[in-house]
C-alpha cells in the first residue's frame, strides 16, 4: 500500500532530478564491463526507494510496454495518470532497464522521470486536500516536548503531581522551581483526570498534567482512563483557550501500555474531540524516539 509518508520520502529525491543530469550517472565504455552505465548513489537509493514504497508493483509490464510507449511519445498524459498508471509506468521503466542497460538514464534525459515526480507530487497533495480536516489539525512530531512553541503541553504526570521521571521529569526541569510549587498546591490528581499550572519558563503557556493509566493486562479498565487523560485535557484546553497542544506518549513509558494500543486510542479521542469542535486549530504528538514516531504517523495515515 502506498501511504502519504512514502509519498513523501519519494518526492524527496525530486531535487535531484531537477539538476543536470549529468551528476546522476556516467557512462563507461569499457568492453569488460557488461553495464557501461553506472549510477550515482542517490539514484541508486530512488531505485531502492521505489521498491520499497510501493511504487514498483507486480504485474505484467512487458503486455504493457506498448501502453507505456504512448506516455513517451506524448508525455503531457502524465500530467492527468492517476496513481494506478504512474505505478505501472514507473515499474516498466525500472524492470527495462535491467534488460536495457541506460534505458533509466534516457527517461532522466528526457524529463520523464521528474514528469512522474510532479505529477505524484500533485497526487500527494490532493491526498492532504481531501483528508478530513480533523486530521488536518493533527501533527506527529520527534523531538523533545520541552521545546514546542504551542499554546499548552500535556505533562505525563504521576499522581502526586510532584515530578519523575521521563517527560516529566523533563517538562518541570525545563519549567523551573516554579512549577513544582504551583504543583504542590493543586493536591495531586487522579488517574484519568487533568489538572492544568503555569509554564514558567517553557515556551508554553500552560501545562496540562494528565496522570495515565499503569498497564495491568488490560482488564484493569486502563483503555477508558487513557482515553480519559485525552478527553479531560482538551475539555480544559477549551475551558482555558488553548488553541494549540502537544500531547507525549502517555502511558507508553515506565508505565507499560502497549505503544500501538495507546496510540490508537490517542488518536481516535483526538480526531474525534476535532471533529466535533473547531477551538483547537492544533494538536500535536510529540514522539520521543524513532518507534513510537513511526507507529503515530502509521496510525494517522490509516485514520
Amino acid at each position: 500500500m502506498i501511504t502519504p509518508d512514502g509519498l513523501d520520502r519519494i518526492l524527496a529525491f525530486m531535487p535531484i532530478f531537477e539538476r543536470p543530469s549529468a551528476s546522476l550517472y556516467e557512462v563507461r565504455p569499457d568492453l569488460s564491463m557488461m553495464d557501461p552505465y553506472v549510477y550515482a548513489p542517490e539514484f541508486t537509493q530512488f531505485i531502492q526507494g521505489l521498491y520499497r514504497e510501493n511504487l514498483v508493483i507486480d504485474f505484467n509490464w512487458v503486455a504493457w510496454k506498448d501502453e507505456a510507449a504512448k506516455y513517451l511519445k506524448n508525455s503531457s498524459q502524465i500530467n492527468s495518470a492517476d496513481l494506478e498508471t504512474l505505478q505501472k509506468l514507473i515499474t516498466t521503466h525500472v524492470r527495462a532497464d535491467r534488460f536495457n542497460s541506460g534505458h533509466l538514464a534516457q527517461m532522466v534525459e528526457s524529463g520523464h522521470i521528474l514528469a512522474i515526480l510532479r505529477r505524484l507530487a500533485t497526487i500527494r497533495g490532493q491526498m492532504d486536500a481531501s483528508r478530513p480536516d480533523s486530521q488536518q489539525r493533527i501533527r506527529v512530531i520527534q523531538g523533545d516536548i520541552t521545546c514546542q512553541r504551542v499554546d499548552a503541553l500535556v505533562n505525563a504526570a504521576k499522581e502526586s503531581l510532584l515530578g519523575g521521571g521521563g517527560v516529566d521529569g523533563a517538562i518541570h526541569r525545563a519549567a523551573g522551581p516554579e512549577l513544582l510549587a504551583e504543583c504542590r498546591t493543586l493536591g495531586g490528581c487522579p488517574t484519568g483526570q487533568a489538572k492544568i499550572t503555569q509554564g514558567y519558563n517553557l515556551p508554553s503557556q500552560w501545562v496540562i498534567h494528565t496522570v495515565g493509566p499503569v498497564w495491568q493486562g488490560g482488564q484493569h479498565n486502563e483503555d477508558e482512563l487513557l482515553a480519559c487523560c485525552y478527553r479531560n485535557s482538551l475539555a480544559l484546553a477549551v475551558a482555558h483557550s488553548i488553541r494549540t497542544l502537544a500531547f507525549p506518549a502517555i502511558s507508553t513509558g515506565v508505565y507499560g501500555f502497549p505503544l500501538e494500543r495507546a496510540t490508537r486510542i490517542a488518536m481516535a479521542e483526538v480526531t474525534t474531540f476535532l471533529s466535533r469542535s473547531a477551538f483547537v486549530e492544533e494538536v500535536r504528538f510529540i514522539c520521543f524516539g524513532d518507534e513510537a514516531h513511526q507507529v503515530y504517523k502509521a496510525t494517522l495515515s490509516t485514520l
